[in-house]
């Protein structure tokens, strides 16, 4: 049994795979969690074929609270999944009334409305395609607006993608389990209001295997000398960006952040989650976000760590691109990062870069890190 979280009010823990959610006597989540915590009470559910974070009460007031958001929609869950095909837009809104038929214990999508029809609503995002032995599989990121019965499963398996696995709602893929899984929970802490959230890794099977290695960025970093920051703006291949980045609650091993980037008074916004598993090399997932989106994961944010604000010079350099960090913190020292394809690739940077030090495996240096603490090196004899 996997506890991500636990306290006097509430435990967070990853449910395996054919597993019951309620209690359902031995076996079930709440009996294995028995012997960690003691008694819970189920909030919410998930299909006993899937997998992923759960939040349970560990008292009446809790469940009570968390039971009132749940049906408030104040619980955000994330879940990723993996599909027959491909949709047809990379990024959209699937929108039925479903119908469950209890003899059968299956949902289904239906035209008009009738007795026992509820709507279901899902948001999703294509985060990467491969194709196995001929077949095409996209793995998506979901958001669930609504909680129905087999609801991700029977909405894209209606419009020809069942879930990898799931026989049930027609996928003829071979797979250990349902390519579902809950990836994350975003929750208000019901005795505090403490902003919580919490985020797990798919399993690294088939078919989550096969998407495995497009996900690593590999990335050189070095503590540099202060550059000449007009000389670098001035460079017609420069590109001079301005980033606030702000840090959000994450599990243990886990960064969670979003960016505001002003590049010529252009501003986007983007997400990402990263998992560190080397000095070198992370598996990250970016995603570009609304305005209105960005705004709302703000009110996630790490307590214990400052936003970072910094400018960021983009110039091309020997099959690299080399992108030179000026913190407001520090006046006499930037960072300069490199990434590459694979971790052996030989880093070229330019002669007007002076190199003080590689940080790489360093993590006082990490952006992280720097967000809670900055370093007070003496660095006057490297320069």
């Amino acid at each position: 049994m996997k506890i991500l979280y636990t306290d006097k009010e509430i435990v967070v823990a990853v449910k395996p795979y054919g597993v019951l959610s309620e209690d359902a006597g031995e076996g079930s989540m709440p009996a294995l969690l028995a012997p960690y915590v003691g008694k819970v009470f189920p909030v919410h559910r998930l299909d006993r074929a899937v997998g992923g974070v759960m939040v349970y009460a560990r008292t009446k007031s809790a469940a009570a609270v968390l039971s009132r958001a749940v049906a408030e929609r104040k619980l955000g869950k994330e879940y990723a999944a993996v599909v027959e095909g491909a949709p047809s837009t990379p990024e959209g809104e699937l929108r039925d009334l479903l119908f469950k038929d209890a003899r059968q214990n299956k949902s289904f999508v239906v035209d008009t409305p009738r007795r026992g029809a509820r709507e279901a609503v899902l948001t999703y995002r294509a985060t990467g395609s491969a194709v196995v032995e001929g077949k095409t599989f996209t793995r998506l990121s979901i958001a669930l607006e609504t909680g129905r019965s087999h609801q991700i499963r029977v909405q894209f398996s209606s419009r020809g993608m069942p879930l990898v696995g799931d026989g049930k709602y027609g996928s003829r893929t071979k797979a250990a389990h349902v390519a579902l899984f809950s990836t994350g929970l975003a929750f208000q802490h019901p005795k505090t209001g403490e902003a919580l959230s919490f985020t797990a890794e798919v399993p690294s099977d088939f078919p989550w295997s096969a998407f495995a290695a497009t996900t690593y960025e590999i990335e050189h970093k070095y503590l540099i000398a202060m550059p000449d920051m007009d000389a670098l703006a001035a460079r017609p291949d420069c590109r001079k960006l301005s980033i606030t980045q702000t840090y959000l609650l994450a599990c243990a091993g886990q960064t969670h952040r979003v960016r505001r980037v002003c590049e010529n008074e252009n501003v986007t916004f983007y997400e990402t989650r990263k998992r560190r598993v080397s000095a070198l090399r992370a598996v990250e997932e970016e995603r570009p976000l609304t305005e209105s989106e960005y705004q709302d994961l703000l009110t996630l944010q790490d307590p214990t760590r400052q936003p970072i604000e910094k400018l960021r010079y983009r110039v091309p350099y020997g099959g690299h691109t080399v992108e030179i960090d000026v913190y407001p913190f520090w006046q006499d020292r930037a960072i300069a990062e490199v990434e590459v394809e694979r971790e052996g690739d030989f880093v070229a940077l330019p002669p007007f870069i002076k190199v003080l030090a590689e940080v790489s495996d360093d993590k006082r240096y990490k952006n992280v890190n720097l967000a809670r603490s900055v370093p007070k090196d003496d660095i006057s004899r490297l320069l």
